[in-house]
Parts: C-alpha cells; structure tokens; sequence
C-alpha cells in the first residue's frame, strides 16, 4: 500500500459508480415520438417495399397504444450488468482504505459470491428478455404487409441521438475511471481479471455505440436487442466467474480459520 495513492482510487470509484447510474437511468431520458406521431410520420412516407399505401393509411394507432407503452431500449441497460461486477471489484479494491486489509479480507469472498450470482441470474433474465424481443421485431418485419407496419409503427423510431450521448458518457467514464486506476497504483495492471474485466465493460460500449449507428433508423431496434444479447452473456460469463472465485475465497479463509483455531487450541493445551 505504500505506492497507492488514495485520491486517485476514490475518483476511479466515483468514475465507475457514475457510468453505473448513467446505464441505468438511460430509459429514464430516451424519449421516442408518441405512438400518434409515429403513425402519422410512417403515413407521410412512401410505403415500404412489398407494403399497399392504402394499408398505410388505414393506420390506426389507437391499434398499437399498449405495445408502444413499452418502448425498446435494451441495449444501453445492459451494459450497467458489467459495469456493475466492475463496481464491485473497485470497490473491494478501495475497501481496505476504510476498514483495513483484514476486515476486506473476511468480506471480498462473500461480496464476489453475491454479486456473482446477481449478475448470473439478471444476465440470464435480461438474455431471455432480449431474445423475445429480438424475435418478436424480426417476426414483425418479415411479415408484410401488417407485421412490418406493426414493427415501423412500433419499434421503427429508436432515439438514437440520446443513445449515442449517454454511450459516449459511459465510454469516457469507464476510460477515466481505468487511467484513475492505474494512476492510483501500478499493481492493479498486474491483475489479469480486473483488466479483463474493464476491457470488457470498454468493448461492449464501444459495440452498443457501432450497432446503434451502423444501420438504417428503422433496424436500430433489432440492433440494440442483438447489444443487449451480448452484454447479457458476457455479464454470465463474468457472474459465474466471481461466483466460483467467491466460493473459493470463502472456502479458503473457513479453512484459515480452523487451522488458526486448531493452532491456539494446541497452545492452550
């Protein structure tokens, strides 16, 4: 602990809670047009290929209130599932600053096996959400010519400026919270895990970013659920991996504690 320095350790922390809260207040400031305009823009438009215009201006949106309700926005939450794990191992690394080597010790095992098995069971819910919803939008856009109205009415207006805004947040912030990380101590480019784990957090950003702006405004929907993928099976992958190392953390310090315990029980006699 000689060559840590403090302050840049709690800005790295800081720098990763806040891209933490960022992904997951993104549905709260991703805002697409009401289902009324997206309607009225869809019949302003040409109609699609393979798709009447007569079907386009029988449009009702009244038809589509309750699915619309639910806006897709899959991709940007996600991320907060690594940047989550991310949090946590920064946090088990500031942690000795405030009560001691000793008390982290008894808790780093406990705090990976929870936090393991949390990203492990959100990971497989949010993969199974993003799965559904990636072959439903698929399912839609196949069948013309009223499921790709459907899907256009309904998932073919995709924020996709404020996404962008929010993804380069995240991006600059993971990237200031690493450098803080380094700066705060050299040793932690020694840990191949917490590497890993931020060039992780730092790659699927950066993949969210290229699926939101490499296709046409109406697939961005399709895209960001293929992101969400992603990011839900990397976050299992990272989950089982610190649920495993936390139960070997734990198993570790019981048997610590019973040789200790043999040990002053042999002094005593």
């Amino acid at each position: 602990m000689d060559d840590l320095r403090p302050w840049a350790l709690w800005l790295s922390l800081a720098a990763v809670t806040l891209s933490l809260l960022v992904c997951l207040g993104s549905s709260l400031v991703t805002d697409p047009p009401p289902i009324e305009d997206r309607v009225g823009q869809l019949q302003a438009q040409p109609a699609p290929a393979g798709v009447d215009d007569d079907d386009v201006a029988a449009l009702d949106a009244g038809e589509f209130s309750d699915a619309a309700s639910d806006p897709p926005g899959l991709g940007v939450p996600a991320l907060a599932l690594v940047n989550g794990l991310l949090l946590v191992t920064v946090a088990l690394a500031t942690l000795p600053l405030v009560v001691g080597n000793k008390v982290t010790g008894s808790v780093q095992g406990v705090v990976s096996l929870l936090s393991g098995l949390a990203a492990l069971i959100l990971g497989i819910v949010l993969a199974v959400t993003a799965v559904a919803a990636l072959l439903l939008m698929v399912g839609l856009l196949l069948s013309p010519p009223f499921g790709t109205l459907a899907y256009l009415a309904v998932f073919g207006f995709f924020d996709t400026d404020t996404s962008l805004w929010l993804l380069a947040l995240v991006l600059v912030l993971q990237i200031a919270g690493a450098v803080l990380l380094v700066v705060a101590q050299q040793r932690f480019l020694l840990s191949k895990g917490l590497v890993l784990l931020v060039l992780s957090a730092l790659l699927l950003t950066v993949l969210t970013t290229v699926l939101h702006s490499v296709v046409p405004g109406i697939l961005v929907s399709i895209t960001d659920a293929i992101a969400a993928i992603v990011a839900a099976v990397v976050a299992v992958l990272w989950g089982l991996a610190m649920l495993i190392g936390g139960i070997v953390s734990i198993v570790k310090l019981v048997v610590a504690l019973r040789q200790a315990g043999g040990r002053q029980d042999e002094r005593e006699a």
